[in-house]
């Protein structure tokens, strides 16, 4: 159910009114001198500055209350709801200075750390930030996203803004967050992690949380302050038949599209840790339960495939990876596996943490070669043509039976998180297949739910258990057998 702005005002904490409050006045600025700082800014190639988000804030642009409307809202509704508009203060909480203190950061406290700033507010780690006398706003705001303001601020306030081409935009620092890939890459930046903004395995033993991101489901569950309309608009089905019902495209492509680019960003990620010999090797890079498991009773670590490898072997972390096969057998087909593969240099990089590993520099080499194939497979599924083929409804069934069948209950089988993945991806296709067709059987959806609670209950830790236990993976197996 959509919430209006007047509600979620009403709402909305003390604080986070004040805070809206602060910022809801009129930006006054000299057009003619910032066509000039434009124009010098472009001249030099210098990269744009951040001005502040009190600059989309004023009540006629952005900082409105227009009742049940989200255009003219958007920073109220993203100031009392939005998640990323608290990652600044979540630095001055108790467990963030517990952190500071254990891992020594450059500066003593989490919130002056650019350890911690580089993700929690990016604009305070950066220096010369203030380009128009305004301060950015502390945490994951406006510019965050959609790009530092200093060159389109004012050009976007013009009725021609909407018909300059996104190369313009961007040139401009604008992103064009239209696009499901520039979309998938901003995000994964944080919540999969590159160089200088690196979870490791320090800072989750300190108590930070695992990164174990899933794009269209962080996206389902987003508080958004745009309207939903905005995105399936942007990326419809085509229509074979004048009379046939409006479809889209985004969900599925943002779930396909994440899948390959948080795979890409794991490897990127991989390739930088692996260079960085003094810190190799990161065991944030190998699945947390091969090391931290129940030791009581039989789980997954102590199956007999498991108990083949090398006692000095460990299992890679499967979580960026574990659906790029199901998706490229869909998508590629019976050559998925196949030295021209997209996901080749991926499967070889799983087979080397099996085994004894390679010289970091080799490890650094594959991986980083392995990311570029991956871009290169998501800027295919990007393109509106390739999507229209291989993410059409009928597509996004195969691929949900695919799941629902032997890929699934093998990938569910080797370890929670694959398991885990296997339901995040049944529900998101199940959505993404209802709105490129416009609807679902309902008899198949409501197999399909019953399929998925079931699946819940199995993939939730048991009381008293901090990690997953085989008798909960195997009745997956049941549950997977019988395509709905």
């Amino acid at each position: 159910m959509r919430i209006g702005a007047q509600r979620i005002w009403n709402q909305s904490t003390p604080a986070a009114k004040a805070l809206i409050g602060s910022y809801s006045f009129a930006v006054v600025s000299g057009v003619f001198l910032v066509f000039l700082a434009t124009i010098a800014a472009v001249a030099d190639e210098s990269q744009p500055k951040f001005v502040g988000s009190s600059s989309c804030a004023a009540a006629a642009c952005h900082g409105g209350l227009s009742g049940n409307k989200l255009v003219g809202s958007e920073f109220p509704l993203w100031a009392a709801r939005d998640p990323h508009a608290r990652a600044y203060s979540a630095l001055h909480s108790g467990l963030a200075k517990q952190m500071a203190t254990w891992l020594k950061l450059s500066n003593k406290t989490a919130h002056e750390s650019v350890e911690c700033l580089s993700c929690h507010s990016q604009a305070t780690a950066t220096k010369e930030s203030k380009s128009a006398g305004h301060a950015p706003l502390a945490s994951v705001d406006c510019e965050q996203c959609h790009g530092a303001a200093e060159l389109w601020l004012t050009p976007h306030r013009r009725k021609n803004w909407k018909q300059l081409s996104p190369d313009v935009k961007q040139r401009l620092g604008f992103k064009n967050l239209s696009d499901v890939l520039t979309r998938a890459t901003l995000c994964t930046d944080c919540h999969v992690g590159s160089a200088g903004r690196d979870v490791n395995h320090d800072l989750l033993a300190a108590g930070h949380p695992r990164l174990n991101f899933e794009l269209s489901t962080f996206h389902a569950n987003w508080p958004k302050h745009w309207p939903r309309k905005t995105d399936e608009s942007k990326h419809p089905v085509s229509k074979t038949n004048p009379n046939d019902p409006t479809g889209s495209l985004f969900e599925a492509k943002l779930w396909a599209i994440g899948q390959i680019v948080t795979a890409q960003r794991s490897l990127e990620l991989l390739s930088h840790r692996a260079a960085s010999v003094q810190t190799w090797p990161e065991f944030a890079e190998w699945n947390c339960v091969a090391c931290h498991h129940d030791l009581e009773s039989k789980n997954w670590w102590q199956l007999p495939d498991r108990q083949k490898q090398p006692r000095n072997a460990l299992s890679w972390n499967s979580w960026p990876s574990a659906m790029l096969e199901p998706l490229a057998q869909q998508t590629i087909g019976t050559v998925f596996r196949g030295s021209a593969s997209p996901i080749s240099g991926t499967l070889r990089l799983r087979h080397r943490f099996t085994t004894l590993l390679s010289p970091p520099k080799n490890i650094a080499t594959e991986a980083d070669a392995a990311a570029k194939s991956l871009h290169a497979w998501a800027e295919q599924l990007n393109g509106a043509d390739a999507a229209q083929q291989l993410l059409s409804p009928d597509a996004l069934k195969s691929l949900r039976h695919l799941l629902v069948t032997k890929e699934g209950q093998q990938l569910a089988a080797r370890d929670w998180d694959s398991a885990t993945q296997v339901f995040l991806s049944i529900n998101a296709l199940r959505y993404a297949e209802k709105a490129a067709r416009g609807s679902l059987d309902s008899t198949e959806e409501a197999q399909i739910q019953v399929m998925l609670d079931s699946m819940r209950k199995s993939l939730d830790f048991q009381d008293g258990y901090r990690g997953p236990r085989q008798s909960e993976l195997r009745q997956l197996d049941t549950l997977l057998s019988t395509p709905p």
